[in-house]
């Protein structure tokens, strides 16, 4: 089980990811094909509702065009 504060992380990673996605026009389903990760997991990242992995912070990033470092600049 996770603290609040961990879910609270976990929420504005999300919110960050989602604002960065948006800003680029992406949908899910296209960011998904630009890294390679489901598309309904990177829904459930935005929501906070899972931990994301080191591994798919790198992919979510060069999805993004963007480096690892910014999105972890939330």
């Amino acid at each position: 089980m996770i603290s609040e504060i961990q879910k609270e992380t976990l929420i504005k990673f999300g919110r960050h990811l989602e604002s960065l996605r948006k800003s680029k026009n992406l949908s899910l389903r296209k960011l998904a094909q630009n890294c390679n990760i489901d598309y309904a997991d990177i829904k459930r990242y935005e929501n906070g509702e899972i931990n994301v992995t080191l591994l798919s912070v790198i992919e979510l990033a060069n999805g993004l065009g963007i480096s690892a470092k910014e999105l972890m600049d939330f």
